[in-house]
């Protein structure tokens, strides 16, 4: 398991606490000196499913896409204390975190990892949005504003700057559509794999590594849709997108891909995380008929649920079939069949 190193310093003041500087020589500041406060180099071994499934493609092809980390870091006196802010962080370069403890403190971090897939963070000039993001007040109205990615721990102690979207799946992507003005847009559930962890209660000694387990936070899907015997069949979602279309003159289709939950805090916390969504099946007939079907499936964390689509148009069942499979990565099969009637019959729309 790789241990990734975190160094540096951190300043306590007779009537301000902390501070901090770009120059690491410049941190040791004259009252920390004369008070002999003892700092720590500390390592973080960053662990759990980060290591054990993110590097292990769901895909037939590998992508190498890109790792954006966002870290908050808290601290307080004792137990009988509540958290303040101390520090925060965009980084893709973890080798880059560097940051400083001081003796005589308990400490709390954050992290969370997105990583690209379908789906790409939205940024502008190494500034990111959601998830990244902190809330301000401008002109005593009130939004929202970006991170910038610059590998370097921000000190925040005296102010309320933290990130913000670490807990939550709402995320900014680079638009696909070239609406004049507009470059991104904001989804719930973003095609991309994501992982969360916490550390609490963290006091630092010499030499020692605080480890923080990332735990993915994101589900598969894989669809293998076989072509319809006439017309159109697209497959939808009141919450997804999986944006698929095959027409029968078209072979079967096998696309998948990840999605990261909307609960990301909740999806981390629970010892076994789903949730339900609901997929639409619109069979647009040769004849000009239109026929829907619906089913529900249960998204689980962790696992690339495999959706096996067939309509016809002559059996007269339809079933919904589901099968776990034993594999380090877990995953589920789940059948979708459903009778479209014949071609000289009425619009129908098969039930569940």
């Amino acid at each position: 398991m790789k241990i990734f190193r975190l160094i540096g310093l951190f300043l306590v003041g007779s009537s301000s606490l902390f501070s901090c500087s770009n120059n690491e020589d410049e941190l040791l500041s004259k009252e920390q000196e004369e008070n002999e406060q003892e700092t720590y180099t500390i390592s973080f071994d960053l662990g759990g499913e980060f290591i054990s499934t993110s590097e292990t493609p769901l895909s037939r092809t590998e992508v190498i896409s890109k790792k954006i980390y966002g870290i908050n870091v808290y601290y307080k006196k004792d137990d009988n204390s509540p958290y303040q802010n101390y520090a925060y962080g965009l980084f893709d370069n973890i080798e880059d975190m560097t940051i400083s403890l001081i003796g005589g403190y308990k400490y709390k971090f954050e992290c969370s990892m997105v990583k690209n897939d379908v789906d790409t963070l939205y940024y502008d000039n190494h500034t990111y949005y959601a998830p990244f993001y902190d809330y301000y007040n401008p002109n005593n109205g009130y939004g929202y504003r970006g991170i910038k990615l610059n590998n370097k721990f921000n000190i925040s102690t005296t102010s309320s700057t933290y990130i913000k979207g670490l807990k939550s799946g709402t995320t900014s992507i680079s638009s696909r559509n070239n609406y004049e003005g507009y470059n991104y847009s904001s989804t719930s559930y973003p095609k991309m794999d994501r992982f969360y962890g916490e550390l609490e209660g963290y006091v630092p000694t010499k030499g020692g590594i605080a480890n923080i387990d990332l735990k993915r936070t994101a589900f598969g899907l894989k669809f293998i849709v076989t072509p319809p015997i006439d017309g159109t069949l697209s497959i939808g979602s009141y919450s997804l997108n999986p944006n698929i279309k095959v027409s029968a003159d078209d072979s079967t289709l096998e696309t998948s891909f990840m999605c990261t939950f909307q609960q990301i805090y909740e999806c981390w916390q629970a010892e076994n995380y789903t949730q339900d969504f609901t997929i639409i099946l619109t069979w647009n007939r040769v004849n000009g008929a239109t026929q829907t079907f619906e089913k529900i499936i249960t998204a689980k964390r962790n696992v690339m649920t495999t959706i096996n689509v067939n309509v016809n148009g002559s059996s007269t069942d339809s079933s919904l079939g589901v099968k776990e499979e034993d594999t380090p990565m877990g995953s589920e099969n789940v059948d979708m069949n459903f009778n479209g009637g014949d071609l000289d019959d009425n619009e129908v729309n098969p039930s569940m």
